[in-house]
């Protein structure tokens, strides 16, 4: 999910390594597995694997940070409705 994987394939005649996106989940797997990849025709350097082409990893990153967001907010908001509850009691 943090990124640094790369991939080594064979694009119009000549051999390319290119980095796979942020999220994607072929760090998962061990290094020389046989994965399928996406490249643009005109820039073999921007690769996917086809698993993630679907919007897989970026999908998932996304909503876990979304969870993570309304976790935090949930939290403060019950926090401060508990000092505010505590501070009147004193008053």
């Amino acid at each position: 999910m943090a990124g640094h994987c790369q991939v080594k394939f064979e694009a119009e005649g000549r051999t390319v390594i290119a980095d796979l996106p942020v999220g994607s989940g072929g760090g998962k797997q061990s290094v020389g597995v046989s994965l399928t990849v996406r490249y643009q025709a005109g820039d073999p350097q921007a690769a996917a694997r086809e698993a993630d082409v679907g919007g897989g990893g970026a999908a998932v990153l996304a909503a876990l940070s979304g969870g993570a967001a309304l976790l935090f907010l949930t939290v403060a908001a019950v926090v401060a409705v508990f000092l505010t509850r505590q501070r009147g009691a004193e008053a």
